[in-house]
């Protein structure tokens, strides 16, 4: 299905370079184009022939099995423009964390402080906060829905949100200063953690909170 969603895009690649920039060509094309061309002087008009009986096979294949190929390929493209769109930010994100990432001294004392208390984190506070909290809150909170004759995902959104009420709070109960932009971003993330927990299980969230905490020391403690 992918060769085939391509093929808007190759034919409008080819009449826009023969029609209005016919000595534009990719790097990477005309390397294509240079190792091709030791096979003969007319190897690259097999190459693209043969491309086509590709997309022509393709395009059976779909008729075949009856595939709504015109949605599909429209849904690949919708999903390339966005990933498109989203690929310079994401890519700039990236290379501002590995250009930070680089610089720290692994060895150094608060580096592996972040490190143990990263994995500290994941750990014991998804046991305390999704393992026991929330699954505590979803046994009682269904025996009320059931009670009241409510809707199941009612006492599934109280834990949910329950839960990442008091995991943001612990942090300033522990010490920390109240901050409402850091509260309201931990219960968000809380939030987030407890609908994996409920959708993928502990292990998940384990990781996923540690990986986190890991990313956050080493870009924001540099």
């Amino acid at each position: 299905m992918g060769l085939f969603a391509v093929l808007p895009l190759w034919i409008a690649y080819i009449v826009m370079r023969w029609t209005l920039a016919p000595d534009e060509r990719n790097g990477a094309e005309l390397l294509l184009l240079h190792e091709i061309g030791r096979f003969g002087e007319h190897a690259h008009l097999y190459v693209s022939a043969g491309f086509a009986v590709l997309i022509a096979f393709a395009a059976r294949s779909l008729v075949r099995r009856k595939v709504p190929w015109s949605r599909v390929a429209a849904v690949i493209a919708i999903e390339g423009i966005v990933y498109g769109v989203m690929l310079g930010p994401i890519a700039s994100a990236m290379t501002s964390s590995a250009n930070r990432l680089l610089s720290l001294d692994p060895a150094g004392p608060s580096m592996v402080a972040n490190l143990v208390g990263s994995v500290g984190a994941g750990i014991f506070e998804e046991l305390v906060f999704r393992l026991g909290l929330m699954s505590a809150l979803v046994w009682i909170s269904m025996r009320v829905v059931r009670g009241w004759a409510l809707s199941k995902w009612l006492g599934g959104l109280f834990a949910v949100v329950g839960s990442a009420l008091v995991f943001s709070w612990f942090h300033h109960m522990c010490g920390e200063p109240f901050d409402q932009g850091r509260f309201v971003f931990r219960t968000m993330a809380g939030v987030l953690l407890g609908l994996l927990m409920w959708m993928r299980g502990y292990g998940v969230c384990v990781y996923t909170h540690t990986v986190y905490n890991i990313y956050f020391y080493c870009v924001h403690t540099t």
